[in-house]
């Protein structure tokens, strides 16, 4: 994802990075009852676009996340009673100057008439888990500071905020606050 107006019509800032090592990803419950946690196939490519509209403005991504994804690291939650895709996450290959290995998470998108089942969460840790046990060094992944759910899920699961520009210290401290924790700044990397 490249950097993006804010939603209150703000200034156009860089995205916020955060990375993670090889540690183990801290297990998130199922989806709730009717939700399965599962693989992305070809025939998913509608269903996969009409969700991802709900969340970006941005032409779907789904023909270059099967180009880039690492082998089984593209994650869906479909809801059982539509047959319809409402959550994803992929674990993939994006290479870029400040991550040369380029092995990241992306796109992570939850349809809005499905949040709290747990889908997002669970498609983000199974796309965690594929890039735990598949990168060199680390992964890394870009937000935007309006999202906030998938932020807090992040954190959850083990990625940590990288302060790799001094207007980001601000930035964090904000989100940090909005989710009631303490942030300090010299708890987090500068550096990859």
């Amino acid at each position: 994802m490249s950097d993006l107006r804010a939603p209150d019509g703000g200034s156009i800032k860089p995205q916020l990075e955060m990375i993670r090592g090889s540690e183990i990803v801290p297990s998130v419950r199922k989806p709730v009852l009717g939700y399965m946690l599962r693989q992305i196939t070809l025939e998913d490519r509608h269903s996969y676009e009409q969700t991802f509209a709900t969340a970006f403005d941005d032409p779907s991504p789904f023909g270059d996340l099967m180009k880039h994804m690492l082998p089984d690291g593209f994650f869906v939650v479909e809801h059982m009673p539509t047959s319809t895709v409402v959550a994803a996450s992929t674990a993939a290959i994006y290479e870029k100057s400040q991550h040369p290995d380029g092995h990241s998470l992306q796109w992570v998108v939850a349809h809005s008439d499905h949040r709290g089942t747990g889908a997002g969460q669970a498609t983000v840790a199974a796309a965690t888990q594929i890039l735990a046990d598949h990168s060199p060094n680390y992964s890394y992944l870009s937000t935007d500071d309006f999202r906030i759910p998938a932020i807090n899920i992040y954190l959850k699961l083990g990625w940590k905020p990288l302060l790799y520009r001094d207007d980001q210290i601000s930035r964090w401290a904000r989100i940090f606050g909005i989710l009631e924790k303490p942030f300090n700044e010299n708890n987090w990397p500068t550096t990859t």
